[in-house]
């Protein structure tokens, strides 16, 4: 009994100096003790205002700990510090058990220096141990745990860095954390919840959870109005550039973490904002953005695939300059390593790469608006893109393949000026979409293309080369890019385009272009080949200023078939040119040439060094129309051409010949229209249903072409034209046959207005003209046969010639008023002052003159007569009568007037004033006329006698008049 009330007092006296121990003696020697122990190896001086401990309830509580430095600065600080353990569930269920676990007030000041040394890194005392090598690496199990809460509360950390010539702070104020159920025991899925602000403006949420064994974590992270600024000015020698300290992000972010296998990262975010970020260079703002808002991204560790959904980016500027430091965006970020160590670490990184799988990147829903410029300051040029919109309906990326689907690119004004070359490029409202983009490594797939822009000017002020477009539409599909660029058709509209080249004085506009091309390959040998070409509706002008030259086209179709270029060399297997409307005038000449309803057909062309071939050649259907102006080319103009024209041929005859093949020409019902304003009366014909042919053309030295062109001269005449020439000079070889029959002569009044001053009422023309060149020299045949012409009224002509031409037609003309003409010509035709029309003409007024001046000559070869014979009368001095010797020349006047009843003789008394009276001569005039009435029934109108008397010679001279109607 003793026994047991002695042990009944020990125990009561353990448990009270338990008791004691554990209220008094165990916080008072703890304090101490660890005063002690960290001011030994610690640099910093250690406060601690009280430490409490329940024996009873395992409760631990300290307060007012701290941590100062030599300034009396506090680094450390914990206003409180509270610990429930419970020792009885510890002990039940073999676990090391704490209920709750309070911090509160924690202060942290960390400093970091300027040799980039952090201040809490450094507060342990140095020390002379030596270091011992432990090789216990026997794996023990560690003690389940677990902790029911555990709260962090009014932490404040404040972080100074001098590092940078400006101090930088940054502050974390208000932590508080909660976390429950944290430990191994039972292997609990801990809750968490984190919150905390950052500086003046940030403020951070996380929740969560997390277990230790095998270690999971999932939670959301919840970042709002982070300032950009205050992160990036802690290393300001980083960056080569300010940002506003507006600039912003918001984030919530959703994680999750799995070890359970291998480690699994999972992360996605609700939201992802970039706000009122500006960047500055040199006190020059080259980058801002109004907004980047991500509404949802995703990153799979463990399928190693990122996505990005609705990502808006509005009002993006940027700035772009070259100078001699570079482009500024390139230089962003201040070089901190070595070429070799980046070189070293990009190879790393490419073996890593190797052994790793790709990663799949996924992106839906970008929109884009954003304006650039781009200033390079080297070369003096300025490009500026005015409201650029861009969107995607999905990126996909894996590995080096990319595939973009409904791409749209749309700007409003896009300028570039290079003051350098003085060249000014400028365009508005540009839209480009694609449908569907592939790339993989160096090849490009375009499933369908469609370009759309208002207008573009290209200027170039030192070329003085001026382009402009209107309204261009282009689509294109199935473009292939990669060893060969490839598309399957491309359709461009154009609704005006305009050249003008002020130095050659040339210009070129088109309307309603359409060109439309089919199968266009280009291969890795720089071959081309164009299946089909099509340019239709399409109205050109083109005008040259030096030549005066304007023309005119409207509604061309052109198509092109088979089209190839191979190593300089086209081969073409089809051109056809089809109704299209061309006008061509000389603006200083006033010539006109007119064509519509060309049918041109071009087989097989081809063209490479020095040769250049057109197998076949078919016009069908053309109707050209060749106006000459009122007033014609001076003479100066003409001369000055031919020396233009001389000039020219000397060029080319320095430059090396090319072998020209020009396969048979046919030509089918061709009509050409000739129209001639030149003339007080306009000359108009025409020729139709003209058909021919003409041989193969070649430029070789002993090559000839055969040509045969048949037609129809206005209502009823006809012409023929046949021959053989050498194509390439026709001084060598030329034998031309140019047959014109049943051509009305009534057409050509205005020539004859012009050049003999009278119209003609009636007549019909037949031409037989033969041409023959050989070495030169000419020798032609010009046959011309005037059927039945009768004369009009007087036109008045300065340029006239003055004949009488009713009298030359009447001598001319056989019994069956028909003008039979032949005038050969003959000369050379390398003798500059040679030319056929001239000589043509001069020997038709040589022969109208002849038969005016010497009439007898003419009308007597119709007869047989010599002039001689029948243009006087001869008597003897003192005779009059007449005796055999006039019968003979009155007898043969006598048959010229019965044949020719228009025309009549007249002639004068004559006599000889020296040896004969006035008397005898008036009856050598009556017995002449009473002999050709009486003896020789001429009609008396045929006889005339004038009263005129000549008093020179005794014989009469006889003239041919024609009998006015």
């Amino acid at each position: 009994m003793k026994a047991i009330k002695i042990i009944s007092y020990l125990i009561l006296s353990l448990i009270f100096l338990y008791i004691l121990s554990g209220f008094f003696l165990l916080p008072y020697i703890a304090k101490k003790e660890i005063v002690k122990n960290l001011d030994e190896i610690l640099i910093t001086k250690t406060k601690i205002e009280k430490i409490y401990f329940n024996p009873l309830t395992l409760n631990l509580e300290l307060k007012g700990f701290s941590l100062l430095d030599e300034k009396e600065q506090e680094v450390v600080g914990l206003k409180n510090l509270f610990i429930d353990f419970r020792a009885l569930k510890s002990i039940e269920k073999k676990h090391f058990h704490i209920k709750n676990i309070l911090l509160e007030g924690i202060y942290l000041n960390i400093i970091e220096e300027e040799k980039g040394v952090f201040n809490l890194a450094s507060l342990l005392k140095p020390t002379k141990t030596k270091e011992e090598e432990t090789n216990q690496k026997e794996k023990t199990k560690l003690i389940d745990f677990l902790v029911s809460k555990i709260v962090l509360k009014d932490t404040n950390i404040d972080f100074t860095s001098f590092t940078d010539k400006k101090k930088y702070n940054l502050h974390l104020k208000d932590i508080n954390y909660t976390i429950y159920d944290f430990g191994t025991f039972k292997n609990s899925l801990s809750s968490n919840n984190l919150q905390f602000k950052l500086n003046e403006n940030t403020d951070v949420k996380i929740s969560g959870g997390i277990k230790i064994e095998p270690f999971l974590a999932y939670g959301k992270i919840t970042i709002s109005n982070l300032k950009i600024k205050e992160i990036l000015d802690f290393d300001k020698s980083l960056f080569n550039f300010e940002l506003n300290p507006e600039a912003n992000i918001n984030l919530a972010l959703n994680y999750n973490i799995d070890t359970t296998n291998d480690f699994n990262l999972f992360l996605n975010s609700e939201i992802f904002e970039i706000n009122d970020l500006k960047l500055n260079q040199n006190q020059k703002e080259i980058a801002r953005l109004n907004k980047l808002d991500l509404k949802y991204f995703s990153f799979d560790l463990n399928n190693q695939e990122l996505n990005f959904k609705d990502l808006t980016i509005n009002d993006l500027y940027a700035n772009m300059i070259l100078d001699k430091n570079g482009v500024n965006f390139a230089n962003l970020l201040k070089e901190q390593k070595d070429e070799k160590e980046i070189k070293s670490s990009n190879q790393e990184n490419n073996e890593n790469n190797l052994n790793n799988k790709p990663w799949k990147i996924n992106l839906e829903n970008i929109n884009l608006n954003a304006n650039f410029d781009f200033h390079d300051i080297l070369n003096n040029s300025k490009l500026n893109i005015k409201d650029i919109k861009a969107k995607t309906s999905n990126i996909n990326i894996v590995d080096d393949k990319i595939n973009i689907k409904g791409a749209n690119l749309v700007t409003l004004d896009t300028k570039y000026i290079d003051n350098n070359n003085k060249l000014n490029i400028s365009s508005s409202k540009t839209d480009l979409t694609h449908d569907d983009i592939f790339i993989n490594g160096s090849k490009i797939e375009v499933s369908n293309s469609a370009l759309k822009k208002d207008n573009v000017i290209f200027e170039d002020k030192k070329s003085k080369i001026k382009i402009t477009t209107n309204n261009i539409d282009l689509e294109l599909s199935k473009l292939s890019i990669f060893d060969e660029i490839s598309f399957d058709l491309s359709n461009l509209k154009l609704n005006k385009f305009g050249f003008e080249d002020k130095n050659s004085n040339i210009s070129l506009s088109s309307k309603n272009s359409n060109l439309k091309l089919n199968n266009f390959l280009l291969d890795k040998e720089k071959n081309i080949s164009i299946n089909q070409t099509e340019l239709y509706d399409t109205n050109v002008n083109f005008f040259d200023s030096n030549s005066s030259f304007d023309i005119n086209t409207k509604k061309t179709n052109l198509k092109i078939s088979n089209f190839s270029l191979k190593k300089d060399a086209i081969v073409i297997g089809q051109i056809l040119l089809k109704d299209p409307k061309i006008d061509i005038l000389n603006m200083e000449s006033k010539l006109k040439i007119e064509a519509k309803n060309i049918n041109l057909d071009l087989k097989k062309l081809i063209s490479k060094e020095n040769f250049f071939k057109i197998e076949k050649t078919n016009l069908n259907n053309p109707h050209i129309s060749i106006i000459l102006p009122k007033n014609s080319q001076a003479k100066g103009e003409i001369e000055k051409n031919s020396i233009n024209k001389q000039e020219v041929d000397k060029k080319v005859e320095n430059k090396k010949t090319t072998r020209v093949n020009l396969g048979p020409i046919n030509i089918k019902n061709m009509t050409l229209d000739f129209e001639d304003k030149s003339l007080a009366i306009p000359f108009k014909t025409t020729i139709s249903k003209l058909k021919g042919a003409v041989s193969a053309v070649k430029n070789r030295a002993d090559s000839t072409s055969n040509l045969e062109i048949n037609g129809v001269v206005d209502d009823y005449g006809v012409a023929k034209i046949t021959g053989i020439v050498n194509p390439n000079d026709i001084r060598i070889l030329t034998d031309i046959n140019m047959k014109f029959q049943n051509i009305s002569m009534k057409n050509f009044t205005p020539y004859t207005a012009k050049f003999v001053g009278r119209a003609i009422k009636d007549g019909k023309l037949e031409l037989d003209l033969n041409y023959n060149i050989s070495e030169s020299n000419l020798k032609a045949k010009n046959s011309i046969i005037i059927k039945k012409l009768e004369l009009g009224d007087k036109i008045e002509s300065k340029d006239a010639v003055s004949l009488p031409l009713d009298l030359a037609i009447t001598l001319l003309q056989d019994s069956s008023n028909t003008i039979d003409l032949n005038l050969p010509v003959s000369g050379n035709v390398d003798d500059p002052e040679f030319s056929i029309a001239a000589i043509v003409w001069k020997a038709f007024v040589n022969l109208i003159t002849k038969a005016i001046t010497a009439p007898f000559s003419l009308i007597g070869s119709l007869f047989n007569f010599s002039e001689d014979e029948i243009n006087s009368v001869d008597f003897n001095l003192k005779e009059s009568e007449i005796t055999p010797i006039q019968k003979e020349t009155l007898d043969k006047i006598a048959t010229i007037l019965k044949s020719k009843k228009e025309f009549a003789i007249s002639f004068s008394p004559s006599f000889d004033e020296k040896n004969e009276k006035e008397k005898i001569a008036n009856q050598r005039a009556l017995n002449i006329q009473k002999y050709l009435i009486e003896e020789k029934s001429i009609d008396k109108k045929q006889v005339v006698l004038e009263k005129d008397i000549k008093k020179s010679s005794s014989n009469i001279d006889l003239n041919i008049k024609e009998i006015k109607k």
